[in-house]
């Protein structure tokens, strides 16, 4: 056997090459050559598809597949690569717009019908300031593309709040989770290829705990092999990684719908998570199966009580409280309710932490106007977001004069004016105040322009450049702008 194909990644040696070889989300992939043949024909009634769906559902794998298969030029950005304004411009657009090579060589010209696929991986996580201006680069490169755009993203929600032009200017394309049973048909194969002597149980093992993850199914199967010629369902019990989800629908069972509080105690001790990341799943789902409000009322007060000694974890560093928070949470609250509840109830994940997750580039967008303004305010970062960022965003939002002036002031862009307005990058409001900003910076400029075209004497010069600097060092407020 080839060593280098002995090390190398599953994932990539058993990428599927065309549409054809991608399994489960037949639907899907039908709706993604359908966009492709438009594209194909000459009139795509939408630019980009955004591909949905959980990691290792083959959304990646599709769009590199249907380049294949058509025969496209690619130009991919991924995760690893840095994604803010400048970056997407220089690589996605540009290329969006121009001719290119394929991997052999060969020139593709768009004058001729030849097409590239620009695909963004991981578009919903474009945050930071590594990534800063990317999401208004992305939507630029939706409107004037001339080549089929794909965006890849685990949450759609995320991204197209932040723009109409995503939500109403794409293609979606929802890819699900894979059935065990697709997984396990795949692994078989890979197994049989790397001469891999596996039982149908161990197959069946790695299939369900992937968790409808392809990807994460043939890695594991890759770690197990790993100096291995057969593999026992005893080797696949060293699997545990994901395991958490499925382990903490478990636990809920046995919480919230079960009537054992014991073994509730103890299916805790098997969840691999902090018990205040399990707090949040019980709170979130207690009203989901407690109709009785008494029940409901002894459930949060006992999880209540919990979390008073999860904050004294917090505060003192003694983890022996969690012992008295994990017994409360899982014994208490399986022991509070009166009466075991017949019907099933729907977990859902908390809603918490979903938040969390789809406002972290506006936090990181108010952390950057915060930094702006506490620079010119002389204080903290946490003091200009705390106490000075509502006071300036009210007056941002109702004083136009101020509005223009402090965003030239602080060179604010467009996420940032965004925020302060509540508005998205793309609106007529943002785009007109971006307008008025640039006819006010040029109308600035000129006369400067000007006075050095029509040579205007030296010492006058110098008088205005000390006055200038004069009036710099000053202390300056707010409401001077």
């Amino acid at each position: 056997m080839n060593t280098n194909k002995e090390s190398a990644d599953w994932t990539e040696l058993y990428r599927p090459r065309t549409l054809n070889d991608i399994v489960g989300n037949p639907k899907a992939i039908q709706e993604l050559k359908e966009w492709a043949l438009e594209w194909e024909s000459g009139n795509p009634k939408k630019k980009a598809a955004v591909l949905i769906g959980s990691p290792g559902t083959g959304k990646t794998s599709a769009a590199l597949a249907l380049a294949n298969d058509f025969g496209w030029g690619l130009i991919e950005m991924n995760a690893s690569d840095q994604r803010n304004a400048e970056a997407i411009r220089k690589i996605a657009l540009r290329g969006a717009t121009t001719d290119t090579f394929t991997d052999e060589g060969e020139f593709l010209s768009s004058k001729e019908g030849c097409l590239k696929l620009i695909v963004l991986d991981e578009a919903d996580n474009i945050f930071g300031k590594e990534d800063h201006g990317g999401i208004p680069a992305i939507v630029e490169l939706i409107k004037t593309t001339k080549q089929p755009v794909i965006l890849i993203v685990n949450d759609f929600y995320a991204l197209s709040k932040k723009s109409e032009v995503i939500k109403s200017g794409t293609k979606q394309i929802k890819f699900n989770r894979l059935h065990p049973n697709s997984i396990k048909a795949i692994l078989k194969k890979i197994s049989k290829d790397r001469g891999l002597k596996i039982s149908e149980r161990a197959l069946e093992l790695i299939a369900d705990n992937a968790n409808g993850d392809l990807r994460s199914a043939i890695r594991d199967l890759q770690a197990i092999a790993l100096g291995r010629t057969e593999v026992t369902e005893k080797d696949v019990t060293i699997l545990n990684e994901r395991q958490i989800m499925k382990s903490m629908y478990d636990l809920l069972i046995e919480v919230l719908h079960g009537t054992n509080p014991d073994r509730a105690r103890s299916i805790f001790m098997e969840v691999n998570e902090a018990p205040d990341y399990v707090l949040l799943w019980i709170d979130e789902n207690i009203p989901l199966e407690y109709r009785d409000q008494n029940d409901l009322y002894l459930a949060y007060h006992i999880l209540a009580r919990s979390d008073v000694f999860l904050g004294r974890v917090r505060k003192r560093q003694y983890y022996g409280f969690w012992s008295y928070s994990i017994d409360l949470m899982s014994y208490g609250v399986c022991a509070s309710k009166s009466k075991k509840y017949k019907e099933f109830a729907k977990y859902r994940f908390p809603l918490y932490l979903m938040k969390m997750s789809r406002s972290r580039s506006l936090r990181t967008v108010r952390d950057s106007i915060s930094a702006k303004l506490g620079a010119i305010c002389h204080c903290s970062i946490s003091t200009a977001r705390d106490e000075l960022l509502p006071y300036f965003q009210y007056i941002f939002h109702n004083d136009r004069d101020f509005r223009i002036r402090i965003a030239i002031e602080l060179g604010l862009d467009a996420e940032e004016l965004a925020f302060l307005l509540n508005e998205k990058i793309d609106s007529h409001q943002i785009k007109h105040l971006l307008t008025e900003i640039q006819k006010v910076t040029d109308y600035e400029r000129k006369p400067f322009r000007e006075i050095e075209t029509l040579g205007v004497d030296d010492d006058r010069s110098v008088e205005d450049e000390q006055s200038s600097e004069d009036q710099s060092t000053k202390q300056r407020s707010l409401f001077e702008y």
